[in-house]
This record gives C-alpha cells, structure tokens and sequence, in this order.
C-alpha cells in the first residue's frame, strides 16, 4: 500500500509533462502527492526547441531539482530535441523521464543518449511512477550531499601535441598500478572519436563510451556506471572512446566536474587520457585532477609547444601547482637533455621515459601491454613512476616534502 503525503512547505523537487495526454497528466498529479517534498508544476502541451522555448514557472526555477516527464508516442523526434534543451537549460538539476507503450531498444538507447534517466511505460503504473521519483531522489541527494567520500586520486594527461605518446603512458601507468600495486584504477579515454585506449589494451569494441556518460549525469550511480565499463584481463577499467568518427558531444564543466567526482569516490586511481583541444572541459579537468602531466618527447617541436603550455599553467596558480612534466621517448642520443629542457621550459621534468618505441609497437599490435614482469628500461621507469605515485598518495600530507618549483618569471 502506497501512503500518500501532504506537502505543506515549498517541494524540493518540482514535477512537470511535456506533450503527455490528460489521463497521464493526472496520473501524475496524483502521484506527486504519493512522494515526499514533490510538487506538481504543470504541463507543456507542445514539444520544446532550440528556438522554441517556453515560460517556466517560478516554482521551477527555484526548487532544488526538476523532473519531467516527456511523451516519446506522439514525436520520437521531437521527444529527443525537448531532452537535449531541457538538460542545456538546467544543467545538473533535472532528470528527464520518458513514457511510452513501445519497447523499442533503438528508441530506448536514442533517449538515453539524449539524456532521459528513467523510463516509464503505459499504461502508467503508480507504483512504477513513485519508485521513480523516490529513485531520482536518491540520486539527486547523493550528488549535493557533503557526506565525505571515498578520496581517490585523478590524474590527468595532455600532450602538447600529437605523436608524443600520450596514450602509451596513460596505459602502461594505469595497468602497472593494478598489477603491480592492486589499486582499484579506472583509465579514461576522452576522446570524442577513435581513442586508442581499447587498441593498445586489445578490448573489443563498447556501445558505450565516456561522453555517454558524461549525457547520463542526472542519473549517474553505481549501476549506471556498471553499465558502461569494460573490463581488462588485468583488473583496469575502461571507459572508452567510440572507435569511430563521432560527433563531439558539447559537455559542461559541471558535468565533468560531477562525473569525475563521482569516479572518484568509486577508484583508488581514475587516469584521464585527454587532449588539451576540448578547451570546454579542461578547465573542470584540471581543478578536479591530484596531478596534471603534459607530456612531451625530446624534440625542437615538441618543446617549442611545452613551453607555451606551461608558461599557460603558469597563469594560474592552482593549476601550477599541479603540473608535472613526462619526457617520453628519451634516449642517450638526444639532442636535448633534460637538465636542457627544464632551463628552457623553467620547470623541472619529473618523469622521464626511456625510448621503446619498436617493443610498444609489436604490443599494440598484439593488443597486450607488456607486462611488469619483463625487464626493461621501459618497464622499469613505469614500475618507479607508479611506485612513486604510491608511496605519495599514502603519505600524510605533513610529512610529503615539497616538490620544487621554478619561476616562472625567470
């Protein structure tokens, strides 16, 4: 037996229809007062636009959170564009809901990607309809709640340009840290199309990626999260990157932020292969990351474009003292050393990777990294590196010595 409540402050969370028939509208209705600080806030009788765009109540606009239930029978189409805006419209504080007689699994995956969080069906079931509602608000309680998490570390990679092998220090980092430390690790690769994340590890491809998740916020949780993952022999998690040519999907920094503290709370280690182009969100990646890595290989180029990118970290302060520099490809026959490259960039190298470049490539085409155990140079800088991380991030913050820093007026 469902008992029904009498709201009688202003609701946290404000209800409202999109295009929905009057026996759904007042289903609705009645199911508002069968949930906690909910509020009925009326209906929309015409799909919204990207121009076409309507009056919200001042109750909307005030309450904690927004639910809406959007018609997906009368225009699939339409249905989409109205989830697209409304996200656009009340980033992070609405969750959309779409009702429908089909079950139609392409139509399904095409709201979801739009952004629907939960998904009703007719004829409408009141129960159906207030597990829902408690459900959103679960999910919108856990992500302003100031209950202290799980404190993993992010770490970031941008390489200042392509080629430098990015991707390769990502992986090997990520699945030394499992192998050789059993850290609970997540590896990223946001990329908007064709990363190369899953190639290198030799996973088969995913339905799902890390923008799908990034359109999911509103109803992100653990068994969303599940959903999305692909897993390596090793241990690593993997949210991936299509392996095809993709449209960008055009994220928030609020949304990055909230996933990225999500994914925190959830992994000892979340790794974050990225690219210093998506100029939207890498402001929310910085502020959110522990370390911040550009790496860079030891050539005219490269370093030319380095110390561009850290005379711009250096504008900001926070961001500076997350910084750190990763000169892959080094050899002995380098032109420039890296005592050279910190006077020139005026900031120290604090990881440098031996050149491996014939044995990382029979690995990606093999499609499995070479292991910790094998001995090499290679190897043995990644297992210090991941080390080192270790050893860090479990010292008290008091007894960490400080890391040196250079002026950047010098």
């Amino acid at each position: 037996m469902i008992m029904k409540h009498h709201n009688t402050g202003p609701a946290r969370f404000t209800v409202f229809t999109v295009c929905t028939d009057e026996e759904t509208v007042a289903n609705v209705m009645d199911g508002c007062a069968y949930a906690s600080d909910t509020e009925f806030a009326g209906e929309f009788h015409d799909y919204i636009g990207r121009n076409k765009r309507p009056q919200f109540s001042q109750r909307v606009k005030d309450s904690g959170a927004c639910i809406a239930i959007i018609d997906f029978d009368r225009n699939p189409e339409q249905a989409i564009v109205t989830t697209e805006v409304l996200h656009q419209l009340f980033p992070g504080k609405i969750a959309t809901v779409a009702i429908s007689t089909r079950n139609d699994s392409d139509l399904l995956l095409q709201a979801m990607r739009a952004g629907c969080t939960e998904f009703l069906s007719r004829p409408f079931d009141l129960i159906q309809y207030t597990e829902t509602i408690v459900r959103l608000q679960a999910r919108f309680a856990a992500m302003s709640s100031d209950t202290p998490k799980n404190a993993g570390n992010i770490i970031s990679f941008f390489g200042v340009k392509g080629g430098v092998g990015t991707t390769t220090l990502a992986v090997y980092l990520s699945t030394f840290l499992v192998r050789q430390h059993r850290k609970k690790t997540l590896l990223i690769d946001h990329h908007h199309q064709l990363g190369h994340v899953c190639l290198y590890l030799g996973l088969k491809e995913n339905p799902y990626y890390f923008d799908e998740l990034m359109r999911n916020v509103d109803r992100l949780d653990v068994e969303l999260l599940a959903g999305f993952l692909t897993h390596h022999p090793s241990g690593l998690d993997v949210l991936p990157s299509p392996d095809t040519c993709a449209v960008r999907y055009n994220g928030n920094p609020h949304e990055m932020d909230t996933v990225l503290e999500f994914l925190r709370s959830q992994y000892d280690y979340v790794l974050l292969d990225s690219s210093l182009e998506y100029q939207d969100v890498n402001s929310a990646i910085v502020e959110s990351s522990d370390e911040v890595y550009l790496v860079s290989t030891p050539d005219v180029a490269a370093l030319r474009d380095l110390s561009r990118h850290v005379e711009n970290f250096g504008l900001d302060e926070a961001a500076a003292n997350k910084l750190h520099i990763a000169v892959n490809r080094s050899s002995s026959n380098d032109a420039v050393s890296s005592q050279q490259v910190e006077n020139a960039v005026r900031f120290p190298v604090s990881v440098t990777i031996p050149n491996n470049y014939a044995e990382l490539v029979r690995a990606i085409n093999a499609g499995e990294p070479i292991s910790p155990q094998r001995r090499s140079e290679f190897t043995t800088q990644i297992s210090k590196w991941a080390n080192k991380l270790v050893q860090a991030h479990s010292t008290p913050d008091a007894e960490t010595p400080k890391r040196k820093r250079f002026a950047f007026w010098k």
